[in-house]
């Protein structure tokens, strides 16, 4: 009698072991197309609390819920009292009294993408944390301005001129100089930057990329960069972002 449940639990445990490795073979044919996917790319555009931003992506699978990621991106940064004026009642000629120069940086990093929580249905949300650092490059622009020379009162002449707030009172700036006024005398300003985010994928097709991202960037520049007049000059920012990435896996 013993000799015979022996046998009966020797027949279950090897109908479970069994079992259980089929239903592993289907798990793994079922989830056969996430797993054979070895590299995609993403774009994002991205509002964070200084302003705007792009970023481009190509990324690397190590396993299924892991990949590693090259990224390129894009950004200004705005100081917090930067706010514009309008002079003699023209809107076109709208300045940023007191803005000395505009800044943007080209950030160059890798980073890492690892699934927290993978999608439980079809229509789900995979919930992925995101690190990131990088090296910048700011590029400090400064800003150019349309001022009266001479006696306002006596049909003063126009002058571009690059904005000095101790040499161009706001009576005598007309209008902001174009953009490309001030390249030439731009300045790069090395850095490095980190960043932490939650990304939140929802695309319902499993070889697309539609997510929102949100996290925050830590920039740091070996000089302080002026951006306002009379203002302190910082050269840490920290900022809050949110973006909409967009993208595609491949096979190769």
């Amino acid at each position: 009698m013993l000799c015979r449940n022996r046998n009966i639990f020797i027949l279950l445990l090897v109908l479970v072991v069994f079992a259980t490795s089929v239903q592993g073979q289907d798990s793994s044919s079922t989830n056969f197309g996430k797993n054979i996917y070895r590299k995609s790319w993403s774009l994002g555009f991205k509002v964070h609390t200084s302003g705007i931003g792009g970023e481009f992506r190509q990324e690397k699978f190590v396993t299924a819920t892991q990949k590693n990621f090259w990224n390129i991106d894009v950004s200004n940064i705005k100081h917090i009292k930067e706010q514009k004026s309008f002079n003699q009642g023209q809107e076109e000629s709208n300045i940023v009294y007191g803005k000395l120069n505009s800044f943007y940086q080209i950030r160059a990093g890798v980073g890492q993408q690892k699934v927290q929580f993978k999608k439980l249905v079809i229509r789900g949300v995979q919930i992925s944390s995101i690190v990131n650092v990088a090296l910048t490059a700011g590029w400090l622009k400064p800003v150019f301005v349309e001022v009266q020379v001479g006696d306002l009162n006596e049909n003063p002449t126009p002058s571009l001129e690059q904005y000095d707030p101790y040499a161009h009172s706001y009576e005598r700036i007309s209008a902001r100089g174009p953009w490309l006024a001030g390249v030439g005398s731009s300045k790069l300003v090395p850095g490095a930057s980190a960043k932490f985010a939650l990304n939140f994928e929802f695309s319902p097709e499993e070889d697309e990329i539609k997510a929102l991202e949100a996290g925050v960037i830590l920039d740091g520049f070996i000089d302080p960069i002026p951006l306002m007049a009379f203002n302190r000059q910082y050269n840490v920012f920290f900022n809050v972002y949110v973006s909409f990435l967009f993208g595609r896996k491949t096979y190769l």
